[in-house]
């Protein structure tokens, strides 16, 4: 009698404690394959080609590029702090495939990608992250990030 208490026991409890640990195993997946991709943090604009054509930005112009396990969002601004262009939305890792979906911005640029995917090649070699692709609208862009590192 007491193995059939047993036995029904964990028949009834054994699927309840499999389902349990199922999002936890969802979340450990997400974090090793953050961990595994290695772009979280903060990156620094160094250079770009967009259609073909060098970027040039001014002097005292700075555009960070924040990645979370999650999102990631770019803010460009002067030397005074003054902001004049971000952009972010969530991101995907797929091998050598970066995908981002910008769902909130300002500036120029921002209508042009809202809610369509950016999908781009990535590698990073050393500290800097290398991307190309071509945006929705057609442009092709290859851009170099450096890390930032904590001080």
């Amino acid at each position: 009698m007491r193995r059939q208490v047993i036995v029904v026991l964990l028949a009834l409890v054994g699927p309840a404690i499999v389902f349990a640990q199922a999002p936890v195993n969802k979340a450990a997946a997400a974090k090793a394959d953050t961990v595994r991709h290695g772009l979280v943090g903060t990156w620094r604009y160094v250079s770009g080609n967009y259609g073909g054509q060098e970027a040039k930005f001014s002097e005292g112009v700075t555009t960070l590029k924040h990645v979370t396990p999650t999102q990631f969002t770019v803010v460009t601004y002067e030397k005074d702090g003054k902001v004049t262009r971000v952009i972010g939305g969530s991101y995907a890792v797929r091998g050598e495939v970066y995908e981002e979906t910008p769902a909130y911005g300002l500036g120029g640029d921002f209508d042009v990608v809202k809610g369509r995917p950016q999908t781009f090649k990535w590698r990073v070699e050393q500290n800097t992250w290398h991307s190309a692709g071509t945006l929705s609208n057609g442009l092709a862009i290859e851009e170099a990030w450096e890390r930032v590192e904590q001080k």
